[in-house]
């Protein structure tokens, strides 16, 4: 029976029966692997950690078929990541970007990547109280998952009929995005993609150059409302057609946020419509 032994991050948890979890783990070298942990709620020995959803862990466990649940013997915490757990604003961002990992990313398809991306995220979100450009860096991680999916947009020119967007087209001239080709379709060429929307050259400009960021410049890096606006509408249609539904914690993270982006709890939230943490969510 092979043996595993790996890094990894928590992404979904399911309690099964008395004692077990069923985990869905995202490693660094099997990427997301889903897991059994045997009596987890009963042994602190083999499992002393909560085994909540964003921790980093190191685990010890086996492979009995290819199909299988992977097993889990032991599992040892590495980093917490609490910050996330106590801030509304980090725990409602971070679980749709663990949501997007468990419904975007093949089984035991190795992507370090993105695992080092996740590494970085979370460490994002623990920093708080959150910078002026929380908002910006939230869409250029996006962004950067998408592609790391292999879902990346080809915004340089026109699908159907290739024009180009920099040279071709007047200044100023909206080009659409598509979700169903995954890139931009000019207007021309708008009548045969119904679900096409506007895009602006600046945002198109923008996130071109986004996937290329470092830690240090995506520090920098400012969104006026239009370019936030359509990054994130591009963002979530693709990931809505690729996936093929749409995200539970994306619906609820909208409903967390006012007209002014102030995050705050909902005055109607019943611990009947949704699953609950300490803020009303999980």
């Amino acid at each position: 029976m092979p043996r595993v032994k790996d890094n990894a991050f928590i992404v979904h948890k399911t309690d099964y029966g008395e004692s077990d979890i069923i985990i869905t783990l995202f490693s660094a070298s099997r990427g997301k692997i889903s897991c059994i942990a045997k009596g987890a709620n009963r042994s602190r020995k083999r499992f002393p950690g909560s085994l909540e959803l964003f921790e980093k862990v190191s685990f010890n466990g086996s492979i009995k078929h290819p199909l299988a649940l992977t097993r889990i013997d032991e599992c040892q915490l590495l980093k917490p990541y609490l910050a996330i757990q106590e801030e509304l604003k980090s725990y409602l961002n971070g679980c749709y970007f663990l949501e997007i990992v468990n419904r975007c990313s093949a089984e035991r398809q190795s992507n370090p990547e993105l695992f080092e991306l996740l590494d970085d995220l979370f460490t994002f979100l623990s920093d708080v109280p959150h910078n002026r450009n929380f908002n910006c860096r939230i869409r250029l991680f996006e962004l950067q998952i998408i592609t790391l999916l292999g879902f990346k947009p080809e915004l340089s020119h026109c699908l159907d009929c290739g024009i180009k967007l920099d040279n071709d087209n007047p200044r100023g001239r909206f080009f659409n995005f598509s979700p169903q080709t995954g890139g931009l379709v000019c207007n021309h060429c708008r009548p045969r993609h119904p679900a096409a929307f506007n895009v602006s050259q600046g945002t198109i400009n923008l996130l071109n150059q986004a996937h290329m960021l470092d830690n240090k410049l995506r520090n920098k890096v400012n969104f006026t409302p239009q370019v936030e606006a359509e990054s994130a509408r591009l963002c979530r249609a693709l990931l809505s057609w690729h996936s093929g539904c749409s995200f539970k914690s994306l619906k609820i993270l909208e409903r967390y946020i006012d007209n002014n982006g102030i995050y705050k709890i909902a005055a109607n939230t019943t611990t009947n419509s949704i699953n609950s943490n300490k803020y009303g969510v999980r």
